[in-house]
């Protein structure tokens, strides 16, 4: 009977769901907003040394890391979106303390950081999509130098503001799946090393349920202030808290993260994402396990759904099979036996997880053969999302 209940509520809540998944490439629709929150716990199991080499954690060591991030977007044109955020953060650590010669447990909460950033999206060329983005993190905080008796707080994490800026492209399958790719410069703060970040996710995709998985990576330029040859240049490093992790502060930084996840739409609006991911190898870091959770709200009404309701129910059902040079001309795969004649008006729709049904165009037909035939493009509903072969033709037999 419980599981019964349990299938009869998810099935209410999913019952018009549409925004199971959204690529990291589609940006919002002028005015279109999104509003997020995310939280993922981070357990650290044992230590990589700036060598890569495995450091074990001494009996009664750990560190583990909370933090929620509450996040905003708005789409300011049809090419651009803009967001910002703030992000709360609270370290947990045992480690041994060489000045009491014994164990100290030890947190430290509070505000990491507050992020701007802005996403352009380029025209869509076939089933591809491209973007440029951008983002500022301020961190509101100085770490504190531990002093000649070693005594400081432990540092909530890296210092100094970061800046990043990169480049993302996905593609849509036929099927609408996806696969995406991101890649980008960053600055992550004082006394740290320049990087390279990027990340493959590829997605399943149904009108209620996505399976994401994919990995992501950091890269260091290995341009430490601190690590400089000859040794004649080097510069004494700063000494923080970091308790027992090597998140923080480190040199060179590398990592190797694997990720997987699945989201659940709950309505047309609102989303439940789930993920699970693991750093399993690099250099200055620690290798552990990440449970994640976020609620995503997201609003937009493009200009194709406003017009999508004066169209009602339609007769048959087709597919674009080509698309002439011009994009004026195109041709569906049922005809004649199919009681398609010249003269009837055909609307050509794509499937959008976040929209619903996207009205492209439409056209009339101009010629019909036994199994296709011709239609004249009249009306583009929609100039971002082009007519390609796999659109979906929809027509009223007269």
């Amino acid at each position: 009977m419980k599981i019964f209940l349990v299938l009869f509520l998810f099935t209410s809540l999913c019952a018009s769901a549409q925004t199971s998944y959204v690529a990291p490439t589609r940006i919002l629709a002028k005015k279109g907003y999104q509003l997020g929150f995310s939280t993922d716990l981070f357990h650290s199991t044992r230590r990589l040394d700036d060598l890569g080499n495995k450091v074990e954690y001494a009996e009664g060591e750990s560190f583990s890391r909370l933090q929620g991030e509450m996040t905003g977007y708005y789409g300011l044109t049809e090419n651009l979106q803009i967001g910002a955020g703030v992000r709360v953060r609270q370290n947990s650590s045992s480690y041994f303390s060489s000045i009491s010669n014994s164990l100290k447990d030890e947190t430290s909460t509070g505000v990491e950081s507050t992020v701007f950033n802005l996403v352009y999206s380029f025209k869509s060329v076939d089933a591809y999509n491209f973007t440029l983005e951008g983002s500022f993190r301020m961190r509101p905080y100085s770490n504190e130098e531990s002093n000649s008796t070693g005594d400081s707080t432990l540092i909530l994490g890296d210092s100094g503001n970061e800046y990043s800026a990169g480049v993302g492209a996905s593609y849509t399958t036929r099927s609408k799946n996806f696969l995406n790719a991101r890649i980008g410069y960053r600055d992550p703060g004082k006394d740290i090393s320049d990087e390279l970040y990027w990340q493959i996710e590829g997605a399943m995709v149904w009108s209620y349920v996505a399976f994401i998985a994919g990995v992501d990576g950091i890269t260091s330029l290995s341009n430490d202030p601190f690590n400089k040859e000859p040794l004649s240049l080097a510069v004494d490093r700063p000494a923080y808290n970091r308790g027992s992790t090597f998140l923080y502060h480190t040199i060179n930084r590398e990592l190797i993260s694997p990720f997987a996840g699945i989201n659940i739409a709950l309505g047309n609006k609102w989303r439940v994402e789930l993920r699970a991911s693991q750093v399993i190898s690099g250099a200055s870091t620690d290798l552990g396990t990440s449970y994640g959770f976020s609620l995503v709200r997201r609003v937009e009404e493009l200009k194709s759904n406003r017009v999508d309701r004066a169209f009602k129910d339609y007769d048959f059902e087709a597919t674009i099979t080509k698309v002439s040079p011009n994009k004026t001309y195109v041709v569906i795969d049922k005809g004649l036996t199919d009681d398609v004649r010249k003269g009837i008006k055909i609307d050509f729709y794509e499937f959008d997880y976040v929209g619903g049904n996207i009205l492209l165009a439409s056209g009339i037909v101009t010629e019909a053969r036994s199994d296709s035939a011709i239609v004249r493009i009249a009306t583009l509903y929609n100039r971002k999302r082009e007519l390609k072969e796999g659109v979906v033709a929809r027509g009223i037999i007269k």
